[in-house]
C-alpha cells in the first residue's frame, strides 16, 4: 500500500483516541451549556431576590404616603411576586410553542461488544450519525398553539392587573383605617386631658365642700374610663398598621407610620363624572372583562387545534452516519458505510373512533360557557360600579350630616364645661354632653374615611391612579 500503509492495530488506537476526544468534547459542550443556563437563571433569580431583600428593611423605620405604600406592596407582596413568576412561565411557554416550527438536530454514537457461543472471539462494532427533522404542515396546530400560548401569556398579565386592583383596595382600606384610628387616638387623648382637668376641678370643689364625694368619684371614674378608651385606640392603631404591613409583606417588627393627607377640601371628592361615564370607563379598564374575552378567543383557538387532528401532517427528515465492525481496516469501513438519507413523511388519521368529534363538541361548549361568563361579568361590573357610585353619594350625605352634628355637640359640650366650672350644672349633665360629643365625633371620623374609601374604590374601578394628596 506504499507510504500510506497503516496496520490494523495502529488504526484501532487512532479510532479509539478519536472516540475519546469526541466523547469528552460532547461532555464539555453539554457542561458549558448547562453552566451558562444555570448561571443566567441563577443571576436572574438573585436579581429578583436581591430586589425583594433590599426593599424589605428589617427593623427599619418607614413613614409612607398611600402611593409609597402601594409601590412598596407592588415590589414586595409575596402573592404578587408569585403571579409575576407565573407570567414569566407563560412567556417561556410562548417560546416553547414557537420552537415547534424549527428543525431539530440529533447526534448519536456508540460502541458495543458482542460475544456468542463458545467462540473466544469478541466482535466490536460502532456507529455515529447526525439526524434532523422539521414539520412542514401540521394542520395549523403549531400556529394555533402559539396563539393560545400568547393568549395565556396575556391572561397572566391580566390576572396580575386584577390582583393589583384588589391589593390596591385592601391597602387603601388598611391605610385609611390606620388614619382613622390615629384620629380617634388624638380625640381620645384630648378627652383624657379634658377629663383630667374636670377630675382635678372636682377634687378642688370636693375639698372645698361644694360637691359631694360621690360626684367627685364619678369624675375620677370617668377619667379612668377615658384613659382605657385611649389605650383601646392605641391598640386599634397598632393592629391596623400590622394589617397594612402584612399586605405590603413588610417585616412586622419594622416601624411604620402613615402620612396624613390633606383633607381640607374633601368636598371635591364628590365632583364625579356621570354615572354612565363611570360605567364605560370601568368596562374599558377592568381586567375582569378582558379575561372573559380572552377565554372566548382561547376556546376558538382550541377548536382550530382540535380540527387539525383531521388534517394530514407532513414532515421532512434527513441524516448522515457511518459504522464499523471490529477494527480491521476501520478507515475503509467507515468510508464504505457512510450514508446519507432524506425523506418526506405523510401521516393522516382517517378514523380516530370519534375522539376529534367529541373534542370539537367540548370546545363548542367551552366557548358558549365563556360567552356566558363574559355577559355575566359585564353585568356584574355595571352593577358594582353603579352601586359604588351611589355609595359615594350616600357617603357624602352622611359626611355632611355627621360634620354638622359634631360641630353642634362640640359647642354644647364647650358651654356645659364652662357652666360646670361655674357651678351652674350638675356632673351628670356634663358627662352626658361629653358622651354625646364623643359619639358625634366618632361618627364624623367614620363618615369622613368612609367617603374617601368609597370614592377611591370608584377610581380603582375606572382604572385611575388612587392618590390622597390632590384633593
Amino acid at each position: 500500500m506504499g507510504e500510506y500503509e497503516i496496520n490494523a492495530t495502529s488504526l484501532r488506537y487512532i479510532f479509539e483516541i478519536l472516540c475519546l476526544i469526541m466523547y469528552f468534547m460532547r461532555k464539555l459542550i453539554i457542561g458549558l451549556a448547562f453552566c451558562s443556563i444555570s448561571s443566567l437563571a441563577s443571576a436572574a433569580d438573585n436579581v429578583d431576590r436581591q430586589m425583594m431583600v433590599d426593599s424589605v428593611a428589617e427593623n427599619g423605620t418607614f413613614r409612607f404616603t398611600l402611593d409609597e405604600c402601594l409601590q412598596y406592596a407592588f415590589s414586595n407582596n409575596f402573592e404578587r411576586q408569585r403571579m409575576i413568576l407565573s407570567k414569566k412561565s407563560a412567556e417561556e411557554s410562548v417560546e416553547q410553542a414557537k420552537a415547534a416550527r424549527r428543525p431539530n438536530l440529533n447526534f448519536s454514537t456508540g460502541e458495543s461488544a458482542h460475544h456468542q457461543g463458545g467462540d473466544d472471539r469478541v466482535t466490536i462494532s460502532g456507529n455515529a450519525g447526525l439526524s434532523s427533522g422539521i414539520s412542514i404542515y401540521e394542520g395549523g396546530s403549531i400556529t394555533n398553539n402559539i396563539k393560545r400560548s400568547k393568549l395565556e401569556e396575556e391572561d397572566a398579565m391580566l390576572q396580575t392587573e386584577k390582583y393589583d386592583n384588589s391589593l390596591s383596595i385592601e391597602i387603601l382600606n388598611a391605610y385609611l383605617n390606620a388614619l382613622r384610628s390615629g384620629d380617634a387616638l388624638k380625640l381620645k387623648s384630648a378627652i383624657v386631658g379634658s377629663s383630667r382637668e374636670q377630675a382635678e376641678m372636682g377634687k378642688v370643689k370636693y375639698d372645698a365642700g361644694s360637691i359631694l364625694e360621690s360626684d367627685y368619684l364619678v369624675l375620677e371614674a370617668q377619667f379612668l374610663s377615658n384613659q382605657t378608651d385611649t389605650l383601646d385606640a392605641r391598640i386599634s392603631q397598632h393592629v391596623n398598621l400590622l394589617q397594612l404591613k402584612r399586605l405590603m409583606s413588610m417585616a412586622p417588627e419594622a416601624e411604620l407610620s402613615v402620612v396624613e393627607p390633606d383633607t381640607s377640601a374633601i368636598e371635591a371628592l364628590v365632583l364625579l363624572p356621570s354615572r354612565d361615564e363611570c360605567v364605560s370607563k370601568a368596562l374599558q379598564s377592568m381586567p375582569d372583562l378582558k379575561l372573559t374575552a380572552s377565554a372566548i378567543e382561547i376556546a376558538e383557538v382550541q377548536t382550530q387545534i382540535t380540527k387539525a387532528g383531521r388534517r394530514p401532517n407532513v414532515s421532512a427528515s434527513a441524516g448522515i452516519g457511518t459504522s464499523h465492525r471490529d477494527f480491521d481496516d476501520v478507515g475503509r469501513q467507515l468510508g464504505d458505510n457512510f450514508y446519507q438519507q432524506a425523506g418526506v413523511n405523510l401521516s393522516w388519521a382517517l378514523y380516530d373512533r370519534g375522539i376529534t368529534k367529541s373534542r370539537l363538541a367540548q370546545s363548542k361548549y367551552s366557548k358558549l360557557q365563556a360567552e356566558l361568563n363574559q355577559a355575566q361579568t359585564e353585568l356584574s361590573i355595571r352593577q358594582t360600579v353603579i352601586e359604588q357610585y351611589d355609595n359615594v353619594k350616600l357617603a357624602y350625605e352622611r359626611y355632611k350630616m355627621t360634620k354638622k352634628r359634631c360641630d353642634a355637640y362640640a359647642e354644647v359640650y364647650k358651654v356645659y364645661s364652662v357652666k360646670f366650672n361655674a357651678g351652674s350644672v350638675v356632673i351628670t349633665d356634663l358627662l352626658q354632653q361629653e358622651t354625646n360629643y364623643i359619639s358625634a365625633i366618632n361618627e364624623y371620623i367614620q363618615a369622613k374615611y368612609a367617603l374617601i374609601l368609597n370614592r377611591k374604590i370608584l377610581d380603582v374601578y375606572m382604572g385611575e391612579k388612587i392618590m390622597l394628596k390632590n384633593y
